[in-house]
């Protein structure tokens, strides 16, 4: 061979060689980075999930906290069992009744709740004719009788007082007096039976009771100031059984005729008044 044939040969192989070596250092540095990449894939996989051994918390396991943080800002005042460092005076239990206040510490322990003082008002009067129940020794007792007396009502007329109140019940509406004047502007208004009369009503002609007899042309007016069943015909047909011809018309009066009064002739709770001359004899209260 000659040396220019061994030359060629020799740069050859050196060429060769050169590529050999390129393509391992490729092959071995993309096998690296490979590597690399898988191992730093396998090193996030294992930092990212949790070990076997972890506690994962979920959501609600700060809601304790959250709640006590809103509880703590609450304006209403924290009652507690423990008056240990507490000032004497601080609450430490709430009333147990509206007739005892709260329990508060005194030297260091909560002390029983104090009674209120007796006559403390603990409820509302359940009607008129009770007053409002009041403590008495820790306790509310029972709502009292209102005093005797205690209006309870309207009355229903002129004629009726108000009705009041007994050991605890409100009473009937009391009827006044017959003959009761139930107008101060009107002389001749009377009461009976509880109802509003006048001393001119034919019902009721001068006192209550006295019913003029039309039917024995009787109506009732006024002779010498009182008032009479007035226009009778017939003695036996007046109220009293006597019709007075003393004084024109004729006039049913209270008498026996014969110049007396007749005592037993008036309603009850009347008496029989001589009529002195002005009047045939009458009825009054």
């Amino acid at each position: 061979m000659t040396t220019r044939a061994r030359a060629a040969a020799l740069v050859l192989y050196l060429l060769v060689a050169a590529s050999a070596c390129a393509t391992s250092t490729e092959a071995g540095g993309g096998y690296a980075a490979d590597a690399s990449t898988e191992s730093q894939g396998r090193s996030d996989t294992g930092g990212g999930g949790p070990s076997p051994d972890a506690v994962v918390l979920g959501d609600d396991a700060t809601a304790p906290a959250d709640e006590a943080g809103e509880d703590a800002g609450d304006d209403a005042p924290i009652i507690t069992k423990s008056c240990t460092g507490l000032p004497d005076g601080t609450p430490c239990a709430p009333a147990p009744d509206i007739c005892h206040d709260a329990a508060v510490c005194m030297s260091g322990a909560c002390a029983p709740p104090a009674a209120k003082a007796d006559g403390f008002v603990c409820g509302k009067a359940p009607d008129v004719c009770h007053v409002a129940p009041v403590c008495k020794s820790g306790a509310c007792a029972a709502a009292a009788n209102a005093q005797d007396g205690t209006q309870c009502g309207t009355a229903p007329n002129a004629c009726h007082d108000a009705p009041t109140c007994s050991s605890g019940k409100c009473g009937a509406a009391p009827a006044k007096a017959d003959g009761f004047q139930w107008s101060a502007s009107d002389a001749t208004s009377m009461c009976c039976g509880g109802n509003e009369a006048h001393q001119s009503d034919n019902d009721n002609c001068g006192v209550c009771g006295i019913k003029c007899n039309a039917s024995n042309g009787e109506s009732c007016s006024v002779l010498g100031g009182r008032y009479f069943c007035r226009g009778c015909v017939a003695s036996s047909a007046c109220w009293s059984g006597c019709c007075s011809t003393s004084f024109s018309p004729y006039s049913c009066a209270a008498s026996d005729c014969a110049g007396n009064c007749c005592p037993t002739c008036c309603p009850a709770g009347t008496h029989c008044v001589s009529g002195g001359g002005t009047s045939s004899d009458y009825c009054s209260y």
